[in-house]
């Protein structure tokens, strides 16, 4: 009851009348449950007597790095084949999104095959869910065949922006004379931008692997780890398409690896199909895999540096709806835990 009185009363009147519009009257008949999975972003679980929705309302510094027009309008893509729950409703300023709420099984969670895996796994015998290569086999070509989207980001230019900003936070940290010098936050954040940018030479050969093995650009999600993966009727759906758009062909087959726990036969069954004779990748393209997963985890590393200098002016979620927080942690300190978590599967 808590959580659906702060949500009635936060709520503004403009976003209620729209989620009337799309069917969703707010009511002391509904239900409202938070779901927890995902950093940035905040989801709930609303329920009447006859339906199910999900309500995203989208943070401030996850708005700074996306564009929210190219998030819609990818989602939508995806949505108008099959790929992703419908979108009923997105607010004038883009905070708030409805979307349609697909029921999980418990053991048909597609979360639990969640890991961190670098670029030279070690041998996996154990099989967490047979089959799952297939699904993503299956998710994986139909994102393929998907009208590429408007916005265009190759690897290397994402790289680019990404270095761009970070020079930007460095700056004002340099130049935020309201802030202590020694600021333990600003130094925790400059020690790990340092250890980034000594992977400088790296990454470069990295990019220019990429750029020589690809033939063409691809829709691409970008950020299918499980959390982000939906099983359904015996397919695999999306959600969060904030970094979906036009690029590199290999980049989701790398972000599949990365993040899903698959033994060593189910990658070597994913890696084969997906490659062969793939029209937009040469026959270099498997040897480029290991640097796809060095980026994908570069990248990550990227993000979340800049979530951690961006969310101390993003708490307002939190205290609007009453989210616990952990009074011993700074903002943005979860944010650093998952950088070194993300560098330490650089080169690993």
């Amino acid at each position: 009851m808590m959580q659906q009185s702060l949500l009635l009363n936060s709520l503004p009147q403009d976003v209620k009348a729209g989620l009337q519009s799309a069917g969703l009257v707010l009511s002391s008949s509904v239900s409202v449950a938070v779901l927890a999975e995902g950093l940035s972003n905040q989801n709930y679980l609303i329920r009447d007597r006859n339906s199910s929705w999900v309500l995203r309302v989208n943070s401030s510094a996850s708005s700074h790095i996306c564009d929210r027009d190219d998030e819609i309008n990818n989602w939508k893509i995806a949505a108008e084949q099959g790929l992703a729950p419908d979108l009923y409703f997105v607010s004038d300023d883009k905070k708030y999104y409805l979307c349609e709420y697909i029921e999980q099984e418990e053991e048909h969670r597609w979360g639990k095959l969640i890991a961190a895996k670098s670029a030279h796994p070690l041998i996996n015998e154990s099989m967490q869910w047979p089959g799952a290569e297939s699904a993503l086999l299956l998710l994986l070509t139909q994102l393929t065949r998907l009208e590429c989207p408007q916005n265009s980001l190759s690897v290397s230019r994402q790289w680019s922006i990404y270095q761009a900003s970070m020079y930007d936070i460095w700056s004002q940290f340099c130049n935020d004379k309201s802030q202590d010098q020694a600021c333990p936050k600003h130094i925790a954040w400059r020690e790990k931008h340092l250890q980034l940018l000594s992977l400088r030479n790296d990454i470069r050969l990295w990019l220019d692997e990429l750029d020589a093995c690809a033939l063409g650009e691809q829709y691409s999600h970008r950020d299918l780890n499980p959390h982000n993966l939906l099983f359904n009727n015996g397919r695999l759906q999306c959600i969060d398409f904030e970094y979906a758009c036009s690029s590199h062909p290999l980049f989701d087959l790398a972000g599949v690896l990365s993040s899903h726990d698959l033994s060593t036969a189910q990658r070597h069954f994913l890696i084969d199909s997906y490659l062969d004779n793939h029209p937009k990748l040469t026959l270099d393209a498997k040897a480029a895999l290991p640097a796809a997963i060095n980026i994908y985890w570069v990248f990550a590393a990227c993000w979340s540096l800049l979530m951690a200098a961006d969310v101390e002016i993003d708490i307002e979620v939190e205290e609007v709806f009453g989210l616990p927080r952990d009074s011993s942690s700074q903002p943005g300190s979860q944010y650093l835990d998952c950088f070194s978590q993300f560098y330490s599967l650089i080169l690993s």
